[in-house]
């Protein structure tokens, strides 16, 4: 990314700007049967945090169908909760999971800052971008690659005891040496919170796809070695929801991913309502 980029991001950071649309351009892959993972690198204290969201939102809304299985990642940079002039957080979004994912996905030059399927794309300095007005164009270079793997989420959810049973299914759809992980999140939705946003902060900020928890460590579990055309590999997984977590808010992101040491790439993602 140029130099010159980076200094307006930095001054937009810790500055604030006046508030401008997000353009999203023309799009043309609805008809994708792929999924693209957003991990959304945000925090409360983020003044640029809120155009972001919206930009994924807007890219999101273009399609009927699910394009997109986004995660808010609230680690340590810019995600103390909010006391100041008379307004006070309720939540505190930071988690350990968030917290350990946030510093796994480092290096990044500021946030707002996504990762798109952890495809580090070229002319970018890291995996994460920055830079809001590239994103749609980078989500759909992603969208317009084939399926390599087929994603069915089994789920089982009991309204009393809160326990949700997960049965993951991966159908290959190539054949690839190597070793690949599974990450499965828990996200929150509707939760109304204060944000700063640009100059001022907004009591009633409506804060979406946070992530609450993982099923799996940070860095994802072993999936599987090498992946054969055809075949399914399973995982299942176990979790009793919170007390002070709204399940009917909730989602379940599942993504599978290469695990080179150069080659982090996510082959799909997908995503289900608990509840639903």
């Amino acid at each position: 990314m140029k130099k010159s980029i980076l200094f307006l991001a930095i001054v937009v950071l810790f500055f604030g700007c006046t508030e401008t649309p997000i353009m999203i351009p023309e799009f043309n892959f609805c008809d994708s049967r792929r999924v693209i993972l957003i991990e959304d690198l945000t925090g409360v204290e983020c003044p640029n945090c809120p155009k972001g969201s919206e930009a994924i939102e807007a890219i999101a809304n273009r399609c009927p169908n699910d394009i997109l299985a986004v995660v808010g990642v609230h680690g340590n940079f810019l995600t103390k909760p909010i006391d100041k002039n008379g307004i006070k957080s309720k939540y505190d979004f930071r988690n350990p999971k968030s917290i350990a994912l946030e510093e796994f996905l480092k290096p990044y030059l500021g946030k707002p800052a996504i990762q798109i399927n952890r495809r580090h794309f070229p002319n970018e300095d890291y995996a994460s971008v920055d830079f809001i007005e590239q994103w749609a164009s980078y989500i759909d270079q992603e969208l317009s690659k084939p399926v390599e793997i087929d994603i069915v989420i089994g789920k089982s959810y009991n309204a009393n005891t809160r326990k949700l049973d997960l049965n993951v299914t991966g159908t290959s759809l190539i054949t690839e040496e190597g070793n690949f992980q599974i990450s499965v999140y828990l996200t929150e939705s509707d939760l109304i919170d204060p944000q700063i946003n640009n100059t001022s902060i907004e009591a009633n900020y409506e804060h979406k796809h946070v992530l609450r928890d993982m099923f799996t460590a940070a860095s994802g579990d072993d999936f599987t070695t090498n992946i054969v055309k055809g075949n399914d590999y399973t995982k299942s997984y176990s979790y009793t929801i919170p007390s002070d977590f709204v399940a009917e808010n909730m989602e379940v992101v599942v993504m599978i991913s290469r695990n080179k040491a150069d080659d982090k790439t996510v082959l799909q993602a997908q995503a289900v309502k608990v509840t639903e």
